[in-house]
């Protein structure tokens, strides 16, 4: 029997407050208010294994401020395997993704849309209207059904999943089988900037990119990888000072321009 979608949100409700620990990392389709969890996914395409690692940062704490740093250090089991197969100059490309899915509320557009990677900082396409945001999410989530990572918020687990295995992320590319239309993944050293796709205010529907002010950088060293999100350094505002001695400077030289023309 397929359980309709508002009996799946009282189940879940009803987990939560009971306590029950999940048995994944919380997906986009949970109906939760704070989001889903944002998760790490990295593929070798050349020795076909992958490795995802849940982040434990929901949709409504990264929300909270954008522009705080975020720094992680992978050296688990999982990732000592996906290492132990990795040879520079392997085909591996790397994201972070994660979502919102409820959209009943006018409140609800604060939080709404797909977070992802982006190779480009402002894709030129990007989905066009609610229903396709939600179908790119709906990807996201059969990718996480599929990840047994998470059996309790606090514990955030990895996978690791070779050709073949339930949970290998390479069948869904670089842009969760071409759901999405910009590439959300990229290829190792090359620095990821963080958008989100929501829908507009004013219809309820129209899709709409938002581009936060950090980017992501992912590198391998040795058997140990770094993650950081990194706030791009605001612009710097020179000194009123400074444009009064420039101001000064110009007048100078334009006196002794016009001393010189009368000479």
């Amino acid at each position: 029997m397929k359980l309709s979608k508002k009996l799946l949100a009282v189940a879940v409700l009803a987990a939560a407050a009971s306590g029950a620990a999940e048995a994944r990392i919380q997906a986009i389709g949970d109906a939760t208010a704070d989001g889903s969890e944002f998760l790490f996914n990295l593929v070798n395409y050349t020795a076909q294994n992958s490795y995802t690692l849940d982040l434990g940062i929901t949709v409504e704490q990264f929300l909270a401020n954008p522009s705080q740093p975020l720094s992680f250090t992978l050296s688990d089991n999982n990732f000592q395997s996906f290492a132990a197969a990795y040879t520079a100059g392997n085909n591996v490309a790397w994201g972070v993704s994660g979502g919102h899915g409820v959209l009943n509320e006018l409140t609800d557009l604060a939080k709404f849309g797909f977070y992802t990677t982006s190779v480009v900082p402002s894709p030129s396409s990007i989905d066009a209207n609610a229903p396709d945001i939600s179908n790119t999410m709906g990807k996201w989530n059969d990718l996480v059904s599929y990840i047994q990572t998470q059996d309790a918020n606090s514990n955030n687990l990895s996978t690791f999943k070779t050709v073949g295995q339930q949970g290998y992320t390479a069948v869904y590319g670089n842009d969760f089988q071409t759901a999405l239309p910009f590439t959300a993944q990229g290829q190792l050293g090359t620095a990821l900037s963080f958008v989100r796709e929501r829908a507009n205010a004013d219809d309820f529907d129209t899709g709409e990119l938002v581009t936060f002010p950090g980017v992501w950088n992912f590198a391998i060293n040795g058997n140990v990888g770094s993650l950081t999100y990194t706030a791009a350094p605001a612009a710097v505002p020179l000194p009123a000072a400074v444009w009064m001695f420039g101001a000064g400077l110009m007048g100078v030289l334009r006196a002794t321009r016009r001393k010189s023309l009368a000479v």
